[in-house]
């Protein structure tokens, strides 16, 4: 249940965030002013849902930085390295966890018996996949652009590549395995499936958006891994009825 405002589970989240912080700056996972993003972000989730929201995120936070260390030395001769040293900036953590927010928000706010969680793990297994699809994908030298399927360089936005789709179907399997790990439901197959589709659906809209609008600087980085967080969400919606 959201809204545990108790001592303990005060002292709890503190404490978790406060680690957290200190390994994202020993680990490089953040700079600094992302791990402050990052940390808001975990007090919303962990107050307007609960401790698995939190768990869950913190788990996104973690395989997205795994992947990004990927062959992280091969990105740098090619300058497709995120950051200086595979840091997160602010605006990687707003965009990427803002639908995340604002499902959060709903679920405090607004009484509902629909299992608003699995909403919350759509977005993030989208931007997951997403991840893991273009930072294990540049290992993979043959790729395509989506919206032709004509060869072009590697990592240029909207080009995919057959690691690359193998990889964003893992994120999003990580996500989706995580929820059904936190949440213990018996009834596990159609929100697993329904998380790990919407995910690697999400990394699609992704690579499409960037072919055609982040290329021609209509979005940018961040508005494209938004729109694909609610793609994610809009995806996700009407299976709810049957979770």
């Amino acid at each position: 249940m959201p809204g545990d405002f108790s001592l303990l589970y005060v002292l709890e989240v503190v404490i978790i965030l406060a680690v957290l912080f200190i390994l994202s700056q020993l680990f490089k996972l953040f700079d600094v002013r992302g791990a402050i993003g990052a940390v808001v972000i975990g007090v919303i989730v962990s107050f307007m849902g609960n401790l698995n929201w939190l768990i869950l995120l913190i788990v996104f936070a973690l395989v997205s930085h795994l992947a990004t260390k990927f062959r992280f030395a091969e990105k740098m001769e090619l300058k497709q390295q995120e950051g200086k040293e595979g840091e997160r900036k602010i605006s990687n953590v707003f965009y990427g966890g803002a639908i995340g927010v604002v499902v959060a928000f709903l679920n405090f706010f607004i009484p509902s018996t629909f299992p608003l969680f699995v909403l919350f793990a759509a977005a993030f297994a989208a931007i997951t996949s997403d991840t893991f699809g273009s930072e294990i994908g540049v290992a993979d030298k043959k790729t395509y652009m989506i919206t032709t399927f004509k060869r072009v360089e590697t990592g240029v936005n909207g080009g995919i590549s057959i690691l690359g789709e193998i990889a964003a179907l893992v994120g999003s399997f990580l996500i989706a395995i995580s929820y059904v790990i936190l949440t213990r439901t018996p009834n596990w197959v159609l929100p697993f499936s329904v998380i790990m589709g919407a995910g690697f659906l999400g990394c699609q809209v992704d690579s499409i958006l960037g072919a055609i609008l982040e290329n021609s600087n209509k979005l940018s980085k961040g508005q494209v891994n938004l729109a694909a967080s609610i793609v994610a969400v809009l995806f996700t919606i009407p299976f709810m009825l049957f979770l």
